[in-house]
């Protein structure tokens, strides 16, 4: 699955999953907690796989893997009575990082941010497990978030919703620079 197939517009299978995932997780989040079901998943994933484009897969086969395999993951993260209480202040924004020796800007995609007992979390959905990105992103987004949202997160969660692996990165330091004036 890790071969990139492009069509039509420069447009990958990739680009097609994440754009369901964002559909659905935002319909799901401005529900009420308590229409946060499995069942009401189903039903956004149902809605929502008409973005996904059969022809940019490798096969039937690996559209519908990944299909199911989203479904499946997505149910397992985001259904639990826990998580389903719970609610992002931030949901698929894009916070800034200002380069502070040069002056260059890159933006850096913040999928969730919750803030429970005076800490944040950022979340980070990955389509694969890509540990440089991980650590890429580890670096970059506690500092993004601090520039463009005011909050310094002290923990980043990455969950793959292809292979359904978390990561959890603990933050433990504010880089000097933090305070750096846009």
């Amino acid at each position: 699955m890790k071969a990139i197939i492009r069509h039509e517009g420069d447009r990958t299978w990739q680009q097609d999953v994440k754009n369901v995932i964002r559909s659905v997780m935002i319909e799901y989040y401005h529900a009420a907690p308590s229409l946060r079901s499995p069942f009401y998943m189903l039903k956004l994933m149902e809605t929502y796989r008409q973005l996904l484009h059969p022809h940019l897969f490798e096969s039937p086969i690996h559209y519908y893997t990944v299909l199911a395999k989203i479904t499946d993951h997505l149910l397992q993260f985001f259904t639990s009575s826990e998580e389903v209480q719970r609610s992002p202040f931030l949901l698929f924004e894009q916070a800034v990082y200002r380069h502070w020796k040069r002056y260059q800007k890159t933006h850096v995609d913040i999928d969730f941010a919750y803030k429970d007992a005076g800490t944040y979390t950022v979340r980070k959905l990955l389509l694969e497990d890509n540990q440089r990105l991980v650590q890429h992103y580890t670096q970059m987004a506690p500092v993004a978030c601090r520039q463009t949202f005011g909050f310094f997160p002290k923990r980043i969660e990455f969950w793959s919703v292809l292979t359904g692996k978390r990561t959890v990165e603990m933050i433990d330091i504010q880089p000097p620079y933090i305070g750096y004036k846009k």
